[in-house]
């Protein structure tokens, strides 16, 4: 029986302990595709998009859970590390929570690279210098949000809000918490980690993929005039130029095949004896289970089975991760066809 990598997220300059195991090789990018080529615009991405997707390049090669420092969040919490993952919302994500023991969470230090950052955002917030960084803040009731602009619509943003309560309740502002983080920080973001520098194990392999090309195999679903729409540096849809008005039958989703790159649990769990919501199916040798939900159709396809990311650093059989590509579709009638389609764009196992 092969062994599988499980893996407790890690950062060299972190506490995390990596432990490896025989796999087999993750997933082979299509011919054409590699870190040193240069940066390829999909031909059916509208001009008005074309930026953002030439600017997603550059955030995707950005390490977004190597920005954290998990020593430098215990320290400025006095709390222990419990968990730092990607998100299931796109790779572009990373948080890190801490906590004084079992079930007593402490803080949240949320982390994304290329959100939305815009000259009406950066009126609003207030500008400071904080460890030679020129940085934005503001905050409401219980989160401070910095923003650190890549360019003139971007940023790398750092949240902080804290999870305790009562006599755990912090007795650092999220303000104060965030500043004092982006101090300890302040040295990598002025050099900013790159995926494969191995500033983090294991290398999410998933992160090297453009999500619009992935996205652009299913573009004939949708006739000679579709186009793909990034929204995210690990976000793409497919659609039709004129999409129409939305399906108000009941279960049916959007005309467009959406893609996210991400993170998140086995998907294998949604399937469950008696429910046909649900259904595992292996396309093109990718494990993929197909979901109907209540407005739309949503295909998990497990990219690399044979690494996972423990979940809590706390349990020894703690939940795992998976890096997946989710996809979005009207209805699952056409799930198995478009994720054959998408695949053709990712490679072979």
């Amino acid at each position: 029986m092969a062994l599988r990598q499980r893996f407790t997220l890690a950062l060299l300059l972190g506490t995390a302990l990596l432990a490896s195991a025989c796999t087999k090789d993750a997933p082979s990018p299509p011919e054409g595709g590699g870190e040193t080529q240069p940066t390829k615009i999909e031909a059916a991405i509208p001009q008005e998009y074309r930026a953002l997707a030439e600017a997603a390049a550059g955030y995707r090669a950005i390490d977004a859970c190597g920005l954290h420092d998990p020593d430098a969040a215990k320290e400025i919490t006095g709390d222990e590390l419990d968990e730092i993952i990607p998100s299931q919302d796109g790779m572009q994500e990373c948080v890190l929570r801490t906590h004084k023991g079992e079930f007593r969470a402490s803080w949240t230090i949320y982390l994304e690279v290329g959100e939305t950052f815009d000259a009406s955002q950066r009126k609003d917030a207030a500008p400071e210098s904080i460890g030679g960084l020129e940085v934005f803040v503001s905050e409401d009731e219980r989160t401070c949000t910095l923003a650190k602009p890549l360019d003139d619509d971007r940023a790398i943003v750092l949240r902080t809000s804290p999870s305790g309560t009562g006599e755990d309740k912090p007795a650092k502002s999220s303000c104060q918490l965030a500043k004092e983080y982006a101090a300890k920080v302040a040295p990598l973001w002025k050099d900013l980690p790159k995926r494969g520098s191995e500033r983090t194990k294991p290398e999410l392999t998933l992160a090297k993929l453009d999500p619009c090309t992935v996205a652009s195999g299913a573009l004939d679903m949708f006739g000679a005039d579709a186009v793909l729409q990034p929204s995210g540096p690990f976000v793409c849809t497919a659609k039709p130029l004129n999409p129409g008005p939305p399906s108000r039958d009941k279960g049916v989703g959007r005309n467009e095949v959406g893609i996210t790159l991400m993170v998140d649990d086995d998907p294998s769990a949604l399937v469950k004896p008696g429910d046909q919501s649900a259904r595992e199916v292996t396309v093109a040798g990718y494990k993929t289970v197909i979901f109907q939900g209540r407005s739309g159709c949503t295909s998990y396809i497990v990219y690399d089975p044979d690494t996972s990311i423990v979940q809590d650093n706390r349990a020894t059989e703690g939940g795992v991760l998976y890096q997946q590509i989710r996809m979005s579709t009207a209805t699952c009638d056409i799930a198995q066809q478009a994720a054959e389609k998408v695949l053709s764009k990712v490679g072979k196992r």
